[in-house]
């Protein structure tokens, strides 16, 4: 990531715009239009995000269009899967490939073409208020880290929208029983696949314990219809429980296995009393089940936590001042 930052910054002053307070951010106007270069992800791996918003909604097909047909497009430089064109704005996820890194010359060029294509669909929106047509905001600006044009009036009025939605979320009914049972099935299931994918394989995986943190905590935030720390503490508990009940199951048809080649009976009504102590005995493989739980239990908390509602802003004016205070 550090790297892609670094890109950015130099991508940026290539492309004459300026650094926002946070380094892996450049924006401004090129040829009348709002162009931004920023630091992102795309399918777990870091990338270049290079924007282009011409706010006109009603010249997306348009652009799609001009975007479909540009030489880059056609010659394979730019990938028709990375690009995402919609409520006025043309976006490009430059990926880093396979053993190579992503370059700041390919990032502008990038832009320039994107931004050739929506010229050719779209004139350059004025400068105004995109919400309200306001002249007062004729700079451009950061609105939730996108450059934007927004008045300070439109402004309050969405951050007003944002705190009256917050508290409507915070406001809705919380059924705790109704989350425990639904963390407690899923929970369920996924022990199933841990141990099926352990007796399949005779080995654990983490990736496991992740897609089984994500899983109830989805599944538990869906039943219950909303997220928060009381469902977040719930599915962190149960994704604990679900990889060691899992182990517990794997152990079981270990002992079942040992118990058939020898021709025996296993009394699992012994067997699940005595499952705290076979788990402490398998010292290693518990332990590292309980890590796969951990950090499937960060996962399940991190789906159930309540929707991250702001609006934050970044004029040209807060871009300028100095991060921390200057001493004399």
């Amino acid at each position: 990531m550090a790297h892609i930052k670094a890109v950015v910054g130099e991508a940026g002053r290539k492309l004459g715009l300026r650094t926002a307070q946070r380094p892996d951010i450049a924006y401004g106007v090129k040829d009348g239009y709002l162009v931004q270069v920023a630091s992102g992800t795309a399918d777990g791996g870091a990338c270049a995000v290079e924007i282009v918003r011409y706010v006109d909604a009603s010249r997306d097909a348009a652009v799609r269009s001009a975007v479909a047909e540009s030489p880059a497009v056609s010659k394979g430089i730019i990938k028709s899967r990375d690009i995402q064109i919609g409520d006025g704005l043309a976006i490009h996820r430059r990926r880093r490939r396979l053993f190579r890194s992503v370059d700041a010359q390919r990032v502008g060029s990038d832009v320039e073409a994107l931004l050739a294509s929506v010229k050719r669909a779209c004139p350059p929106p004025p400068a105004s208020c995109r919400l309200c047509g306001n002249t007062s905001a004729s700079e451009p600006m950061l609105l939730n880290d996108v450059v934007d044009r927004v008045c300070p009036g439109c402004i309050e009025r969405l951050r007003h929208d944002v705190r009256r939605a917050s508290q409507q979320y915070d406001d809705l009914p919380l059924n705790l029983p109704l989350a425990v049972m639904a963390a407690a099935v899923t929970a369920a299931v996924a022990a199933l696949a841990w141990a099926g994918i352990a007796v399949a394989t005779n080995r654990m995986f983490w990736a496991v314990a992740i897609g089984s943190g994500a899983l109830i905590g989805y599944c538990t935030t869906r039943v219950v219809g909303r997220g928060g720390i009381a469902v977040q503490g719930v599915t962190g508990v149960f994704t604990v429980i679900s990889v060691l009940l899992g182990q517990a199951l794997f152990l079981g048809w270990q002992v079942h296995k040992h118990a058939q080649a020898r021709s025996l009976k296993v009394d699992w009504k012994v067997f699940t009393a005595y499952i705290p102590s076979l788990l402490w005995a398998d010292t290693g493989s518990t332990l590292f089940a309980l890590g796969g739980g951990l950090l499937g239990a960060y996962y399940a908390v991190k789906r159930a936590a309540k929707p991250k509602l702001e609006v934050r802003v970044e004029t040209t004016e807060s871009a300028r001042l100095p991060t921390s205070p200057s001493r004399p």
